[in-house]
């Protein structure tokens, strides 16, 4: 089906070869194994699928989540937008279905029109797992002691005052995952209540957070091409974007699979 190449410090890459071109021809079952082993896959080369045939694709991946306006999310920035994923701005780092009731497994993303190079508008993938192996069994312990309750009003996606452990157990591997995610002051702010640490050691916590989340050691930087279709491990991997240096145009498809 394709070539592999790895990626640092997390994902794979397939690149397709002639005749095996379309999305079909990917194989489910290995395609799992290598995202429980490198967290995503990336996969390179194929025709471009149609919408039936996305959703067709991820369903034997799982459920699929269905939001108000559909299956598929059209992710693009707008002139007047609705959430701050459609703008130009950041987006910080998250977990998807942090406000819904069954999260995710995977994250399925599809790239209709890339940026310019250079231009911005990166997506960022953590792999916790990785970060939580290289972090202290002391930092691991306080960490364990603390509850988050996200605040945000009710928008298209999210709303409500959800508590999550900062440290959670993997759903299919067992490994330990870090759930958090950063504070948001923009379109739909969403706050943070932090729980189980003194007061005075909630700011550090956050910047220590950022520190470590944006370390490349744990943080791959995906530059998007024309084409590129991603399966994510939403349990193992928090994600967001880096904001756009330009007003420049950045179309992606999002479907949930449960």
């Amino acid at each position: 089906m394709a070539v592999h190449r790895e990626m640092e410090p997390c994902g794979l890459m397939w690149t397709a070869s002639p005749p095996e071109h379309t999305l079909d021809a990917v194989p489910i079952d290995q395609l799992q194994r290598d995202i429980e082993r490198h967290r995503l896959v990336l996969l390179r080369g194929l025709d471009a699928p149609s919408a039936d045939e996305m959703l067709m694709f991820c369903g034997k991946l799982g459920g699929i989540h269905r939001w108000e306006f559909g299956a598929i999310n059209e992710l693009e920035p707008t002139a007047e937008p609705q959430d701050y994923l459609y703008t130009h701005e950041g987006v910080p780092f998250h977990w998807d279905g942090a406000f819904v009731e069954k999260p995710p497994r995977y994250i399925f993303f599809h790239c209709q029109t890339a940026p310019p190079p250079g231009c911005g508008g990166e997506t960022l993938f953590c792999d916790t797992i990785r970060l939580l192996q290289h972090t202290s069994e002391e930092e691991r312990a306080r960490w364990t002691e603390i509850t988050i309750t996200y605040n945000t009003p009710r928008g298209v996606y999210r709303g409500g005052a959800p508590v999550q452990s900062m440290l959670a157990e993997h759903p299919v591997t067992g490994e330990s995952v870090l759930r958090y995610a950063e504070p948001v002051e923009d379109i739909n702010p969403v706050t943070l209540e932090i729980q189980g640490l003194p007061e005075d050691e909630h700011e550090p916590l956050q910047q220590r957070m950022r520190e470590l989340l944006y370390d490349p050691n744990y943080c791959l930087s995906h530059e998007w091409q024309g084409g590129d279709l991603v399966v994510a491990d939403n349990h193992a991997l928090l994600h967001g974007r880096n904001a756009f240096r330009q007003s420049v145009p950045r179309q992606l498809q999002r479907i949930n699979i449960l």
